[in-house]
Protein backbone atom coordinates (compact mmCIF):
# COMPACT_ATOMS: atom_id res chain seq x y z
CA UNK A 1 0.00 0.00 0.00
CA UNK A 2 2.70 2.59 0.68
CA UNK A 3 4.43 1.68 -2.14
CA UNK A 4 1.11 2.56 -4.06
CA UNK A 5 1.09 5.74 -2.22
CA UNK A 6 4.35 6.38 -3.07
CA UNK A 7 4.25 6.14 -6.82
CA UNK A 8 0.86 7.83 -6.82
CA UNK A 9 2.94 10.69 -5.26
CA UNK A 10 5.54 10.12 -7.85
CA UNK A 11 3.30 10.38 -10.50
CA UNK A 12 1.26 13.22 -9.37
CA UNK A 13 4.24 15.50 -9.12
CA UNK A 14 5.34 14.49 -12.77
CA UNK A 15 1.88 15.54 -14.40
CA UNK A 16 2.04 19.23 -12.96
CA UNK A 17 5.79 19.12 -13.59
CA UNK A 18 4.36 18.59 -17.01
CA UNK A 19 1.76 20.93 -17.25
CA UNK A 20 3.76 24.27 -16.40
CA UNK A 21 4.57 26.43 -19.21
CA UNK A 22 8.31 25.80 -21.29
CA UNK A 23 10.72 28.33 -19.37
CA UNK A 24 11.44 32.03 -20.66
CA UNK A 25 15.18 33.37 -20.64
CA UNK A 26 14.92 36.07 -17.63
CA UNK A 27 11.08 35.88 -16.61
CA UNK A 28 10.45 32.52 -15.10
CA UNK A 29 13.84 32.61 -14.05
CA UNK A 30 15.68 30.45 -15.94
CA UNK A 31 18.56 30.99 -17.88
CA UNK A 32 19.79 30.09 -20.77
CA UNK A 33 23.68 28.87 -21.00
CA UNK A 34 25.77 31.04 -23.53
CA UNK A 35 26.49 27.93 -25.60
CA UNK A 36 22.25 27.65 -25.85
CA UNK A 37 21.90 30.98 -27.17
CA UNK A 38 24.70 30.78 -30.20
CA UNK A 39 23.48 27.95 -31.57
CA UNK A 40 20.42 29.22 -31.51
CA UNK A 41 21.57 32.57 -33.63
CA UNK A 42 23.49 30.20 -35.51
CA UNK A 43 20.57 28.21 -36.79
CA UNK A 44 18.66 31.39 -36.83
CA UNK A 45 21.57 33.21 -39.00
CA UNK A 46 21.58 29.86 -41.46
CA UNK A 47 17.72 30.03 -42.14
CA UNK A 48 17.91 33.59 -42.61
CA UNK A 49 20.88 32.61 -45.35
CA UNK A 50 18.41 30.33 -47.01
CA UNK A 51 15.16 32.26 -47.04
CA UNK A 52 17.30 35.17 -48.64
CA UNK A 53 18.57 32.77 -51.81
CA UNK A 54 14.99 31.50 -52.20
CA UNK A 55 13.10 35.03 -52.23
CA UNK A 56 13.17 37.37 -55.28
CA UNK A 57 16.12 39.55 -54.82
CA UNK A 58 17.63 37.84 -52.70
CA UNK A 59 21.49 37.21 -52.51
CA UNK A 60 20.98 34.21 -54.03
CA UNK A 61 24.22 32.04 -54.86
CA UNK A 62 26.15 35.02 -56.67
CA UNK A 63 27.33 38.06 -55.11
CA UNK A 64 26.99 41.28 -56.27
CA UNK A 65 31.03 42.02 -56.74
CA UNK A 66 30.49 46.28 -56.10
CA UNK A 67 29.19 44.99 -52.34
CA UNK A 68 32.33 43.49 -52.41
CA UNK A 69 35.00 45.93 -53.82
CA UNK A 70 34.19 49.05 -52.15
CA UNK A 71 36.01 52.55 -52.14
CA UNK A 72 39.60 51.96 -50.69
CA UNK A 73 39.52 48.24 -50.69
CA UNK A 74 43.00 47.00 -52.18
CA UNK A 75 42.81 44.64 -55.15
CA UNK A 76 44.67 42.51 -57.77
CA UNK A 77 43.67 42.55 -61.31
CA UNK A 78 45.14 40.30 -63.84
CA UNK A 79 44.17 40.18 -67.48
CA UNK A 80 42.40 37.16 -69.10
CA UNK A 81 43.37 35.34 -72.29
CA UNK A 82 40.28 34.42 -75.12
CA UNK A 83 41.44 31.23 -74.14
CA UNK A 84 39.96 31.81 -70.54
CA UNK A 85 43.58 31.28 -68.89
CA UNK A 86 44.99 34.17 -66.51
CA UNK A 87 47.82 35.92 -67.79
CA UNK A 88 51.08 36.24 -65.15
CA UNK A 89 50.50 40.25 -65.76
CA UNK A 90 49.04 41.21 -62.24
CA UNK A 91 48.47 44.77 -61.25
CA UNK A 92 47.47 45.88 -57.50
CA UNK A 93 45.43 48.95 -57.07
CA UNK A 94 42.96 50.58 -54.64
CA UNK A 95 39.24 51.06 -55.76
CA UNK A 96 38.83 54.51 -55.97
CA UNK A 97 35.26 54.77 -57.16
CA UNK A 98 31.87 52.74 -57.59
CA UNK A 99 29.16 53.47 -59.83
CA UNK A 100 26.34 51.27 -58.89
CA UNK A 101 24.35 52.74 -61.83
CA UNK A 102 26.91 52.01 -64.50
CA UNK A 103 27.98 48.48 -62.89
CA UNK A 104 31.69 50.01 -63.13
CA UNK A 105 34.52 50.36 -60.83
CA UNK A 106 37.53 52.70 -60.90
CA UNK A 107 41.12 51.25 -59.98
CA UNK A 108 44.03 53.37 -59.38
CA UNK A 109 46.79 51.44 -59.79
CA UNK A 110 50.73 51.84 -58.20
CA UNK A 111 52.13 53.78 -61.04
CA UNK A 112 49.11 56.44 -60.66
CA UNK A 113 46.92 55.33 -63.81
CA UNK A 114 43.38 54.53 -63.72
CA UNK A 115 41.24 51.73 -65.18
CA UNK A 116 37.56 51.80 -65.18
CA UNK A 117 35.89 48.41 -65.30
CA UNK A 118 32.19 46.84 -65.86
CA UNK A 119 31.16 43.98 -64.19
CA UNK A 120 30.52 41.04 -66.28
CA UNK A 121 27.30 38.60 -66.03
CA UNK A 122 27.96 35.49 -64.32
CA UNK A 123 26.87 34.21 -68.06
CA UNK A 124 28.79 35.96 -70.09
CA UNK A 125 31.77 35.82 -67.78
CA UNK A 126 32.36 32.14 -68.55
CA UNK A 127 31.95 32.68 -72.42
CA UNK A 128 33.49 35.91 -72.62
CA UNK A 129 37.32 36.63 -74.70
CA UNK A 130 39.63 38.58 -73.27
CA UNK A 131 38.66 40.22 -70.28
CA UNK A 132 39.83 41.06 -66.28
CA UNK A 133 39.54 39.12 -63.11
CA UNK A 134 39.33 41.24 -59.58
CA UNK A 135 39.93 39.84 -56.68
CA UNK A 136 40.56 41.17 -52.72
CA UNK A 137 44.23 42.05 -52.63
CA UNK A 138 44.38 40.74 -48.83
CA UNK A 139 42.35 36.88 -48.56
CA UNK A 140 44.29 34.01 -49.26
CA UNK A 141 41.31 32.38 -51.23
CA UNK A 142 39.64 35.55 -52.79
CA UNK A 143 36.79 35.60 -54.14
CA UNK A 144 37.35 36.53 -57.96
CA UNK A 145 34.49 38.82 -60.14
CA UNK A 146 34.60 39.25 -63.65
CA UNK A 147 34.98 42.82 -65.47
CA UNK A 148 35.43 43.84 -68.80
CA UNK A 149 37.77 47.25 -69.48
CA UNK A 150 36.35 50.54 -70.54
CA UNK A 151 39.03 52.57 -70.34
Amino acid sequence: MRLLIALCAVLGVSSSAAAQPPPIQGVTGTIATDGTIRSEHKAAQKVVEGVKKILPGGNGTSENPLDALIEGSHVVVRDVADSGDALKAMTQGVVIEVNRSRKQITIRSADKKTHTLRVMDASAASTAGAHVVVSLEDQADAKTYDFKRVS
